[in-house]
């Protein structure tokens, strides 16, 4: 009798247990929150102050934290100066210019680099692709299962037909503009401009064979890829191993894997129906791709006003619209799937970048 009386016990402890954590599970996978920073003036100290968006509950949450610093000297002068980090995970690494300086908590997962007159450094997620001298070679560098692999490869020639009907050899034409890493190796984004437009490529790196394959993307229809807005790493996001690269029209998901892309249309929707006031504007506004974490990604889209630059951000999850952040010139609001206001913080700009975008999210990829 007591036997059985404790396996009931038991039984029903072991059922209250289950329930109470698949309600953690669900209540800690519900709970998205992404990291972001702001750049903010502290009586004349710029830092860049981290922040946590709460994607589900429409709530921002402020950390007293600081991802870096900015010598006064690089805002009095910021044409000549990047202020942004080159490329953050929103995690534990990041990547900075040389001269900005990285707060104590965060010193040990920051790499700092140097800018060159042409882009000599991509960085993408566990994945980094360095130029060498020699005309068409890199240094490939893995992070695979906590290790480093190093590889010098070498892009093989390759000859296209561009929609002038002529031939042009892809190396004279174009350049590795992102890399992000896969199952098998790398993947590496590769756009062209003739005459004739616009080829996006994709370059397949086998890790256990050390070879490359040309695969082009296309063709393209409907999007006009521009040397205006070319798909460079730090205007391109990657969502697993799939790139999302700006276009002069809708933003296209390419896929390599099998090499494909899709118009990501619905940003155009989002756009008509919360910011419709960036369609009206006195400036054409570009429909930008400020990074991604986890499988979030961010879009934007900015205002141009007579009193400064606005922006709006759209979170997007598997082509659904999850959040939107509205960035005015006295406060950031947050705004619900309904289109209303659910919660707004007095966090104004900086009168020296009221004319500039002042927040960051979390993008893997950077170039130097």
């Amino acid at each position: 009798m007591i036997k059985s009386f404790r396996t009931s016990l038991a039984l029903v402890f072991l059922l209250l247990m289950s329930v109470v954590l698949s309600g953690c599970s669900d209540a800690v996978k519900n709970n998205t929150e992404v990291p972001f920073v702001v750049l903010n003036d502290d009586t004349g100290s710029f830092k860049a102050d981290i922040y946590y968006w709460n994607v589900i509950n429409n709530k921002i949450k402020e950390t007293n934290e600081n991802l870096y610093k900015i010598p006064q000297k690089m805002i009095t002068n910021k044409e000549s100066y990047t202020i942004f980090p080159i490329a953050w995970d929103g995690h534990n690494h990041v990547v900075l210019p040389s001269y900005l300086e990285a707060s104590d908590k965060f010193n040990d997962f920051v790499e700092k680099a140097d800018f060159y007159f042409q882009p000599k450094t991509i960085w993408g997620q566990e994945v980094k692709l360095v130029k060498s001298d020699e005309e068409n070679r890199y240094k490939l560098t893995l992070i695979v299962d906590g290790k480093t692999e190093e590889n010098e490869i070498t892009i093989p020639l390759h000859t296209f037909k561009g929609d002038d009907g002529k031939e042009y050899e892809a190396t004279k034409c174009g350049t590795v503009t992102s890399v992000v890493k896969t199952s098998y190796g790398a993947a590496m984004l590769y756009p062209c401009f003739t005459l004739g437009g616009g080829k996006l490529f994709i370059l397949k790196y086998d890790n256990a064979s050390e070879s490359i394959k040309w695969q082009e993307v296309g063709p393209i229809k409907g999007i006009e890829l521009s040397p205006s807005f070319p798909p460079l790493a730090n205007r391109t996001a990657t969502i697993g191993e799939n790139f999302i690269v700006r276009t002069q029209t809708n933003p296209i998901e390419v896929y390599t894997e099998k090499v494909g892309y899709k118009i990501i249309n619905n940003i155009s929707d989002f756009r008509k129906k919360y910011a419709p006031e960036t369609l009206n504007s006195e400036f054409p506004e570009y429909i930008d791709i400020l990074g991604s974490y986890n499988d979030i990604l961010f879009l934007s889209i900015p205002v141009h006003k007579n009193e400064g630059t606005e922006l709006y951000v759209f979170a997007v999850k598997d082509d659904k619209l999850i959040g939107i952040m509205h960035r005015t010139i006295n406060d950031i609001e947050i705004i619900d799937t309904a289109g209303n206001v659910a919660s707004k913080y007095n966090i104004p700009k900086a009168k020296t970048l009221i004319g500039e975008d002042d927040v960051y999210f979390p993008n893997g990829n950077g170039m130097d």
